[in-house]
């Protein structure tokens, strides 16, 4: 799979990192070392557009949230149009769905 450059707002400011991109507009990246170095949830699952869903202990397990996540709307648009199509019921349903996968907040 191919990585592509992306944008994170960290408290250390921004940063560009690889990401890779299993399912069109969501993206896994691993955090930079030295942002938050002691949490074990290393690799993040973010929307195309920045704002992180979900961290993960390993890149399986963010990667294979984002195919099951990828089932529920278009992520290629923006962040904002799809969080209007998810709704509040589809929100939930990716909530759940981010727990079940053993997701956590992605500031963890």
């Amino acid at each position: 799979m191919a990585t592509i450059q992306h944008s994170v707002h960290t408290n250390a400011g921004l940063l560009t990192v690889e990401a890779t991109e299993p399912v069109p507009g969501l993206r896994v990246f691993q955090v930079p070392d030295n942002v938050s170095p002691n949490s074990p949830y290393r690799w993040v699952l973010a929307h195309h557009g920045g704002p992180a869903l979900a961290s993960f202990e390993t890149q399986e397990s963010a990667t294979e949230a984002a195919g099951q996540a990828g089932t529920l709307v278009d992520w290629t648009r923006n962040s904002m149009t799809v969080a209007n199509l998810l709704g509040p019921t589809g929100m939930n349903d990716l909530m759940e769905l981010l727990r079940a996968a053993d997701g956590q907040h992605p500031n963890a």
